[in-house]
């Protein structure tokens, strides 16, 4: 298994092409062209809140050995908009199969053990693993440093599960200690270099949906706000849904059914 984020990449795609722009000595402008933001929901602190979230995320990692997903971003920069949609299957034993659809272009990512391959039309190619999306999710746990500060929203539903919901709303150096920076490279490194007037106002909402029969994640979704190098304020949100953990309905084939279509380099 590849050791992924469990910030959905998605996010981070955009928060680290920000990065490069910064560091690269593009100026950050004060960014007044703020969004409305979706309508608030009140939150309540509740005692157990941190402990439950706590173990969704461990029994969400440990338990949910396969399920279906489906999910979408979507970016706005003041009047543009961009979209990432993706829908799949997920085995941790074997891979995934995840059909995508980038700025409107259709692709097809596809990993069995440590092999991932992409698609586009009927041409099938093998990339490698570094190129490919990260896995749905892979460790929820590193979240758990987070947990203590969840609050808990009225209780929600998705796909028929009745679910508690948890918020927990991250400052900028939390954002990027939950997208896992590693190395010699850490967040510090990261504001000395770019400059506090960026990251100062980067922040980043995580809401998630616990279900309250099984205590696995059934839907999780970031939103993320931080100015942009000459173009206001960005706007971005991230859902994911999940579905039939550990159903014998998740099937994953082998890379036989598209060895006839790989394209060899």
């Amino acid at each position: 298994m590849f050791k992924r984020s469990v910030v959905p990449f998605h996010t981070l795609v955009v928060i680290f092409s920000l990065f490069a722009l910064l560091l690269s000595g593009c100026v950050v402008k004060s960014g007044p062209k703020e969004f409305t933001g979706p309508a608030q929901i009140e939150s309540k602190s509740a005692p157990d809140s941190g402990d439950r979230l706590a173990k969704a995320f461990t029994t969400t990692a440990n338990g949910a050995k396969k399920f279906m997903f489906s999910g979408w971003s979507v970016t706005k920069i003041q009047k543009r908009n961009s979209g990432f949609y993706f829908t799949g299957g997920y085995d941790k034993e074997k891979g995934y199969n995840m059909d995508a659809r980038i700025f409107g272009q259709p692709f097809r990512y596809y990993r069995w053990g440590q092999d991932v391959y992409v698609s586009e039309e009927e041409n099938w190619r093998k990339i490698n693993p570094a190129e490919s999306p990260m896995e749905p999710f892979a460790d929820f746990g590193n979240l758990a440093f987070l947990a203590d500060s969840a609050t808990q929203l009225p209780d929600g539903e998705v796909l028929g599960n009745k679910c508690y919901v948890y918020r927990i709303d991250l400052n900028n150096m939390e954002a990027m200690k939950a997208a896992m920076f590693s190395g010699a490279v850490t967040p510090e490194n990261y504001l000395q270099s770019a400059g506090d007037q960026f990251f100062n106002r980067l922040t980043m909402r995580l809401t998630f949906w616990v279900g309250e029969k099984d205590n696995f994640i059934y839907q999780y979704k970031t939103e993320t706000t931080m100015p942009v190098p000459d173009a206001g304020s960005l706007y971005q949100e991230v859902y994911c849904k999940f579905w039939d953990f550990n159903s014998n309905t998740v099937n994953i084939q082998g890379p036989e059914r598209i060895e006839k279509y790989l394209v060899k380099d």
